[in-house]
């Protein structure tokens, strides 16, 4: 029998998705990608891509905010079995696909690993990176980056882990957003892709000359203090922002002051004005 935390904690991210599914449809789906845009966009448009273990849905909680402060929130699902070099090219082409005019790209996690590869002379004006990383090594020691450990498992029995870490988390939000993930949301082989690439990361040698912003959280315990600091000092001239307890989930578990980080850097905007 579920507590009446986690009824309540179900409950409010059920509402959450729900109202997201409606007023954010899934709009394209073409190659590595599945889009959800408001039925009329408008606003500077915010390309916004989940981490490894996430999904669009992660976002359900920042983006009619995002939209409502001006932007025009593109939410990006992305295959786990395409290199991150080729998910990039994808997303510039992608951009030039949707003609949108000054894009920014908001990468998360992983995502902010790959949006690293964006070509400096493509359709994105400029890149706000959230609890990024630079390398796998940054990450460790920590079983769930154990490059070994998922190499080797299947599939199924790595989301299974998965699932048990979120059902230990239930009477959370977000331990409730990722059991949606874990149990329907995020295919098994799309996780498992991700973590391989994830676990197995090296520098990124980006050709980006834009303008960048950083966000990171002040209790993140995956990409932890240390780690925090190598990516900032990847990124010397990027202008940087610490949330206070957003943990690796800022848009779930401190979605205000996310969406505040993201307006205040106005790097989200037109061109990085």
């Amino acid at each position: 029998m579920s507590s009446t935390g986690e009824q309540a904690a179900a409950a409010e991210v059920a509402a959450a998705i729900r109202q997201f599914d409606e007023e954010f449809p899934r709009t394209f789906e073409k190659g590595p990608f599945s889009c959800r845009r408001s039925a009329a966009p408008e606003g500077y448009p915010l390309v916004i891509l989940p981490g490894a273990g996430g999904t669009s849905e992660f976002f359900s909680f920042v983006a009619a905010k995002l939209r409502d402060r001006g932007f025009d929130p593109i939410l990006v699902d992305y295959s786990g079995t395409v290199p991150p070099d080729e998910l990039a090219k994808g997303l510039d082409w992608l951009a030039q696909a949707l003609r949108l005019v000054d894009p920014v790209a908001v990468g998360c996690s992983y995502s902010a690993y790959w949006c690293q590869h964006l070509p400096a002379d493509g359709a994105f004006s400029g890149l706000v990176l959230c609890n990024g990383f630079v390398e796998a090594e940054n990450l460790l020691p920590n079983p769930m980056f154990d490059h070994a450990a998922i190499l080797t498992a299947t599939p199924e029995s790595l989301q299974a882990e998965w699932q048990s870490r979120a059902r230990a988390q239930s009477e959370t939000r977000l331990g409730q957003m990722l059991i949606h993930a874990m149990f329907g949301g995020l295919a098994a082989k799309d996780l498992r892709g991700r973590l391989l690439e994830v676990t197995s990361s090296e520098p990124v040698r980006s050709e980006w000359a834009g303008p960048v912003a950083l966000i990171d959280c002040d209790d993140d315990q995956l990409v932890r203090e240390q780690a925090r600091r190598n990516f900032r000092a990847a990124w010397p001239d990027a202008d940087y922002l610490t949330l206070k307890g957003g943990g690796h989930y800022p848009y779930v578990l401190v979605p205000d002051d996310f969406v505040t980080g993201i307006v205040n850097t106005h790097h989200a905007g037109k061109a990085f004005a």
